[in-house]
């Protein structure tokens, strides 16, 4: 990230020095424009929480199988502590990843997480 003039530069520093955010391209580019999905949103809430171990070891959506996955431990803690509880669309079955993480979405995450 080379714009330090951004509303955001500050904000992208601490995120990235408290290990809530690796970046994008190998941890190359913050991509501040760019929308987020909801894993990533899930993922940056899992790690401001200092990254706890949820109690299951399996996820209970259909789209969150790989254990390798980054946001695997992420999306089955955010559901234990009832952050999400999956897409309406799927009637609940499957979190949708690499869906695009709306404001609405976003502030309700947030929301669930400080109450």
């Amino acid at each position: 990230m080379t714009d330090t003039s951004g509303y955001y530069y500050k904000a992208v520093l601490w995120a990235a020095e408290q290990g809530i955010t690796t970046g994008r391209k190998g941890g190359k580019t913050f991509d501040p424009e760019a929308t987020c999905t909801r894993r990533e949103i899930v993922t940056f809430l899992w790690r401001y929480a200092g990254k706890p171990s949820p109690k299951a070891t399996k996820s209970s959506f259909k789209d969150v199988t790989d254990k390798k996955a980054y946001y695997y431990n992420a999306v089955i803690w955010a559901a234990e502590q009832k952050i999400t509880s999956g897409t309406k669309a799927s009637n609940y079955t499957k979190f949708d990843p690499l869906g695009e993480c709306t404001r609405g979405m976003t502030v309700t995450f947030l929301y669930r997480y400080a109450n």
